[in-house]
């Protein structure tokens, strides 16, 4: 058991509950911060991506969140040598262009809860809930644009994400960026099956 399924209560971050909610604050990433206090509505209403919150049920204080929003890998635009390792791990028969995927947009415990370190209970609690509750509309993988950070790489990497391109040029090169533009993010994967 751990501090999310101890104390909290998990739910889609409606209208309703984001007005009873305090505490959205992520001071670190002020990006994820804005995107769960102003944008995580508009972009559900506008069915772009869809909110969840754990919070705590006798404070309503907003512990974690995380956004999801359908999207596919296209075996095609990345290297071979992921596509290998993609296709291994689907039978002969089923295998194909697209895989279908979720994409996890934004994910923050906010401030009054980060010396809980909930980071890989979270990940957990999400990889689970896409497997065995959300999956009404199958997605065999699950895929993140990791902020390129030593720190925040290795939180994924340890939660199964493994990079889909091996070096930064490689990624650096497919995202068609100019010469001396930082690569912001890593795009990384993670098999919900296994």
């Amino acid at each position: 058991m751990g501090y999310l399924s101890e104390n909290c209560a998990f739910a889609p971050l409606t209208e309703e509950l984001h007005g009873a909610l305090t505490g959205f604050d992520c001071r670190r990433e002020l990006a994820i911060q804005d995107f769960f206090r102003y944008e995580a509505i508009p972009n559900a209403k506008e069915l772009m991506s869809k909110s969840y919150c754990f919070y705590k049920k006798d404070t309503m204080e907003a512990v974690a969140a995380f956004c999801v929003t359908s999207t596919d890998i296209a075996v095609d635009l990345i290297p071979k040598s992921t596509r290998n390792k993609l296709n291994r791990r689907i039978p002969y028969a089923k295998q194909r262009d697209h895989y279908p995927a979720v994409l996890i947009g934004q994910v923050a415990v906010f401030d009054a809860f980060t010396k809980y370190h909930l980071g890989d209970e979270l990940m957990d609690s999400i990889k689970w809930w896409l497997k065995n509750v959300a999956n009404q509309i199958a997605a065999r993988y699950v895929v993140v644009d990791a902020v390129n950070h030593e720190k925040v790489l290795r939180f994924y990497e340890r939660n199964h994400f493994w990079s889909v391109f091996k070096t930064e040029e490689d990624e650096r090169m497919a995202e068609e960026l100019e010469e001396g533009q930082p690569l912001r993010t890593r795009f990384m994967v993670s098999d919900l099956k296994t």
